[in-house]
């Protein structure tokens, strides 16, 4: 399935990545975020429902300046350190969570077109990192805005094994720029969308669903 689903992405198409039944249990549809259209961005706000977020790897976050809210939570509120703590989440102990971001060519930044063309210049950007600065970053970007961005962890799954994680190795073994755009699938039950609700899915539109183990197994057999 590994090699489905890289081919998979290499032609834009989304895949969905189920974490694991012992961590949250959650499937998350994942597509390059060099491809990303209105379209797909519709796709996922109807068909996944939960948070459109956007990936970039950690050392491309260090060369930008971007921190992790928990950071800057800590450091810049009152309250920072105890709300930042996370001794009574059940699946993780970290969050991958960076800022908030619209490109400075929209409007509001929250429609399909305004989101699609954000990420297309966060992949951009990313692309040609080699070239750029802290401070292009700033020029074609603003903050607050309507796009979250997710820091995978360095090293991958040596210390972190989330869908920030799952889908960045992913995309950048596809041979592709380093960004994967996702979105957690939700329940009309009010929960997050079973496994059996999300391979039922991916049967019905010719997806391609893999696990974290299957990735994981493949990058330890890679690494």
């Amino acid at each position: 399935m590994i090699s489905s689903a890289l081919q998979s992405l290499r032609s834009g198409k989304p895949v969905l990545i189920f974490d694991s039944s012992d961590r949250e249990g959650e499937t998350d549809i994942v597509v390059a975020s060099q491809f990303v259209t209105p379209q797909i961005i519709r796709m996922m706000r109807k068909n996944g429902g939960g948070l459109i977020c956007t990936t970039i790897k950690s050392c491309h976050a260090r060369k930008i300046g971007l921190p992790l809210l928990e950071d800057l939570y800590s450091s810049n509120l009152s309250m920072g350190r105890a709300l930042t703590d996370t001794n009574d989440m059940k699946y993780d102990k970290s969050s991958t969570f960076s800022i908030t971001v619209n490109s400075r060519d929209t409007f509001t930044g929250i429609p399909d077109i305004d989101r699609s063309k954000t990420v297309n210049h966060i992949a951009d950007f990313i692309g040609n990192i080699k070239n750029e600065k802290p401070e292009d970053f700033a020029r074609i970007f603003r903050a607050p805005g309507h796009i979250h961005l997710l820091i995978a962890t360095d090293g991958y799954f040596k210390n972190r094994r989330g869908h920030t994680e799952l889908s960045t190795y992913l995309v950048e073994q596809a041979g592709l720029i380093p960004s994967a755009t996702i979105v957690e699938m939700l329940s009309d039950s009010g929960y997050s969308m079973t496994y059996d609700e999300t391979k039922k899915y991916a049967d019905q539109n010719s997806l391609d669903i893999i696990t974290g183990d299957e990735i994981i197994k493949y990058w330890g057999e890679n690494h």
